[in-house]
This record gives structure tokens, sequence and C-alpha cells, in this order.
């Protein structure tokens, strides 16, 4: 056998390449005994983060890792807790529009939730009473509360909410009375009496408990005494029939009676007068 010679750079060479096999197999190793989490455990562990912020009610940290959570955890069991969490953020920050939305996004996904579907309806109510204006300007927003708050009290009659419901709701009535209380007396300074006897009726008949029904009638009796339509304000009139005489409300309605009188008898001189015009021309 031939003898080999090795000089001293070709054992470095190979020293070195041995060693390089070696950390080489050794990362192999670790890799093949490393476990890959499951999309379960790796939803987990994003979960474990952000229940701590939700104890400790960080709300603007909050929405990120749910927002995280909802993009990447699609299909486990994390969804419905990170969607109803991540409207209670903004709910509790004051973002009422982005809380409305997120609170029907999660009906709309969990439609059939028994862990928060009774929050979620009554947030949703409470969202849009938050959006409600002042009772000069636009009542959509207090229409739409009241038709929340409504079907939240038909749905769940039994809830502990009931209360704070109705509570809420009364609220919003008397808003939306006095919107329609505005509507009407601007109408009636307007000289527009018919559109004024449209909203006085109307508040009559849906808030009849909640509004002066004496003053109501007795506007809607000026309102056709302007119209010239007599029977109907007499009609108006004629409910304080009976009235005590050491009721102040009773002069009120006297000055109404008056009104009436001189309106008729004007009109009746007007037509007078227009018959005579019309017999001179013959």
């Amino acid at each position: 056998m031939p003898f080999t010679v090795f000089s001293a750079s070709a054992f470095r060479f190979q020293s070195c390449a041995r060693a390089a096999a070696a950390l080489g197999a050794f990362a192999l190793l670790a890799c093949s005994s490393g476990k890959k989490l499951t999309k379960e455990e790796s939803c987990q562990e994003k979960w474990d983060k952000v229940a701590l912020k939700i104890e400790k009610k960080k709300y603007v940290q909050l929405k990120e890792g749910l927002t995280e959570i909802i993009n990447s955890c699609q299909g486990t069991a994390f969804m419905e807790d990170a969607v109803y969490h991540l409207a209670e953020s903004h709910f509790h920050l004051k973002e009422w529009i982005e809380a409305e939305s997120e609170y029907a996004n999660f009906l709309r996904e969990f439609p059939a939730s028994k862990k928060y579907d009774e929050q979620v309806r009554y947030r949703l109510a409470e969202v849009a009473g938050e959006q409600v204006e002042s009772p000069s300007r636009d009542q959509t927003k207090t229409l739409e509360a009241i038709l929340a708050y409504e079907t939240f009290i038909g749905e769940y009659p039994d809830s502990k909410r009931v209360d704070s419901a109705n509570t809420e709701l009364n609220q919003l009535k008397d808003k939306l009375v006095a919107k329609q209380m505005q509507i009407a007396h601007l109408y009636s300074r307007m000289n527009e009496p018919q559109a004024a006897a449209i909203y006085y009726k109307n508040l009559l008949k849906e808030f009849g408990l909640r509004i002066n029904l004496r003053e109501i009638n007795l506007k809607l009796a000026e309102c056709y005494i302007q119209l010239d339509q007599f029977d109907e304000a007499e009609s108006y009139l004629s409910k304080f029939d009976g009235i005590a005489k050491d009721d102040p409300f009773r002069e009120k309605v006297k000055q109404g009676y008056e009104s009436l009188e001189k309106a008729r008898n004007k009109l009746a001189q007007q037509k007078k007068e227009e018959q005579g015009k019309r017999q001179e021309t013959m």
C-alpha cells in the first residue's frame, strides 16, 4: 500500500470539513425535534396575549391584536370572542360608528350566539342612542335607537337590562316629541296651518301620553280656524266643554271661541261683499 503524506494545510481542511458536517447534522436534528405549532395553537398564543389586555382594559392596544386574530384565525374557536371584543373596544373608546358596524358584523357572523347575543343587541341600541342629534336636528338616529330598544325589550322581556332599556326609550321618545313640536310650531308661525295641523294630529296619535293634550287640541282648533274649516275647529274646542270656572286654561278656550266667531263673521262678510260685487256687474 502506498504511503500517503498529508500536508499541514490538507489536514486543517479535512478537520474543518468534519466540524462543518457535525454542525449541520446537529442543526438538522434540532429542526426535526422542534414541534411546529398548529393553527389552533398559534391562535391560542395570540389569544392569550390579547386576553391580558382585555382584563386590563387596554382598548387601544386591543384593537390591533384582535384584528390580527380575526384575519388569521378564521374557522377557529377564537373568532366569536375576537369579533365581540373588537366591537367592545370601539364602544369603550366611544367610537360609535365603528362600534355599530362591528356589532352588526357580529350578528351576521354569529346569528345564533348564546354567549353574546343579548349584550350585542343591547349595545346596538346604545350606540344608536349615542348618535342621536339634538331636537333641532335630524332625528333619523333617534328613530333607529327607539326601534332597537323596542326590539330588545320584545326579544328579551325578562332581561335585567329591560328597566334601563325602558328608561332610555322614554328619553328618546321625549326627544322625538320635542322635535315634532318644534316643526309644528314652526309651520304655525310661518302661517302654514295645514302643515302644522298634520304634525299636531300626529303628536296626538303617536305620543298622546307624552304631550299636553289640551294645548295640542287648542292648537288644532286655531289651525282649522285659519283654514276656515269652522266645524272642524269647533269639534276641537268642544272637547273643553265643562271646563272648571277656576281652571286657568278656561280663558284660552274662551279666546278660541272668540277667534272662531270672528273668523266666521269675517268670512260671511267677505262672501256678502263678493255677492254684492257680482250683482253690480250683472
